[in-house]
């Protein structure tokens, strides 16, 4: 018994299905990966570690990105073999600023203190000026800036407030991500932050 296949237009209709769906798969692909459609929470990469990120005042986000597992390692923090920047871009995603340049740096810029007065956990991001980022658990003050300390193309240089978060603050791992950066140097307590 001979079976014919369907028919479009006096076609053969699997032919013509294969060739749109080949054609659709294509064109996805040349599209190249999706971009945000609306506003984004945090600008790592879907496999980082979201250590912190918050909506900054002028409607940008600035984003504290590890490597998959960073607040996870649990040998000493000059071994942790992972990755660590500060990352500021636009609510659709696009980035504009990333501190350090390699984040495998991140170990020579990125320093932890516990405060005497109240102990409470504190993190620095460092030039060779100083401590130009401070992360705390401070409710009021997640995250402020020293501006003159920031590195000549940080993109918050003309800022009039210290303090950056303005809204949509998600701190889930600030604690464990500080806990995993080397104990603050001589240098940043004796040059670094200054209140």
């Amino acid at each position: 018994m001979n079976k014919q296949q369907p028919r479009i237009g006096g076609l053969a209709a699997a032919p013509l299905v294969l060739g749109a769906l080949a054609a659709l798969s294509l064109s996805a692909c040349a599209a190249g990966p999706a971009v945000p459609t609306g506003p984004i929470s945090h600008l790592c990469k879907p496999q980082e570690v979201v250590g912190f990120s918050c909506e900054l005042a002028d409607k940008r986000v600035l984003s504290l990105c590890g490597s998959p597992k960073f607040n996870e390692f649990k040998g000493a923090p000059q071994d942790n073999p992972g990755y660590a920047y500060v990352v500021v871009g636009t609510l659709r995603g696009q980035v504009q600023f990333q501190y350090p340049a390699q984040p495998a740096d991140y170990k020579q810029h990125m320093t932890f203190s516990m405060s005497t007065a109240g102990a409470s956990p504190h993190m620095w991001v460092n030039t060779d000026k100083g401590s130009f980022l401070h992360f705390s658990l401070d409710i009021q003050e997640p995250v402020d800036a020293t501006p003159e300390n920031a590195p000549q193309d940080w993109p918050l240089g003309n800022l009039k407030d210290r303090t950056l978060c303005a809204r949509k603050i998600n701190r889930d791992h600030i604690d464990s991500f500080m806990s995993r950066m080397i104990e603050d140097p001589e240098w940043v307590k004796t040059r670094g932050w200054s209140r």
